[in-house]
């Protein structure tokens, strides 16, 4: 298969090399060597590489984050009633598996100009209302393959309709600033 692959590539750097005329006969008398024409080009072209991930749409603010490869879109930000909602994509864009991990008692609001801080909610029995690992009640993790992405979110106590926007600070990555609220 090496020996097939290095003799195409040989072909087509000479046949490149050639005037219009000269590379176009070869390639016209090639089917008449091959037993079987239509899947000969198949066999030797490369294989694709991974389909991007998905690019959120709707994206309120978008940024690298210290997990190699990976970023992080604010896709929703949305006040109803007495919570907060945070909707955040994580996507691989890199070439290698990233575990990437979100501990929550490390996730807040900041409201700089008020100067308060809103933590994740809990339930009644201490687990986040968040996205969570089967198994855990404080965080979501996952190893990430190139090109797979997850949407996490996470409720918060609604900061005073007249904060129109807020900073959200989430492990791993550096802080959305001053996200518009959506009502």
């Amino acid at each position: 298969m090496n020996r097939l692959v290095l003799l195409v590539t040989l072909f087509a750097v000479f046949a490149c090399n050639k005037p219009a005329e000269q590379a176009a006969a070869p390639a016209t008398a090639a089917p008449a060597q091959s037993s079987s024409p239509a899947a000969a080009p198949a066999s030797i072209q490369p294989q694709p590489a991974p389909a991007p991930a998905p690019a959120p749409t709707g994206g309120i603010a978008s940024q690298e984050t210290n997990w190699k490869g990976v970023s992080a879109t604010v896709t929703e930000f949305r006040r109803k009633g007495n919570t907060l909602t945070a909707k955040v994509q994580v996507v691989n864009h890199g070439g290698d598996q990233a575990r990437v991990e979100v501990k929550f008692d490390e996730t807040y609001l900041l409201d700089t100009g008020a100067g308060k801080k809103f933590n994740v909610l809990k339930d009644e029995k201490g687990g986040y209302i968040a996205s969570l690992r089967s198994g855990w009640n404080d965080r979501w993790y996952d190893d990430l393959k190139p090109a797979e992405s997850y949407l996490l979110w996470m409720k918060f106590p609604a900061p005073p309709p007249e904060t129109k926007a807020i900073t959200l600070q989430l492990p791993g990555m550096p802080p959305f600033e001053d996200l518009p609220i959506q009502d």
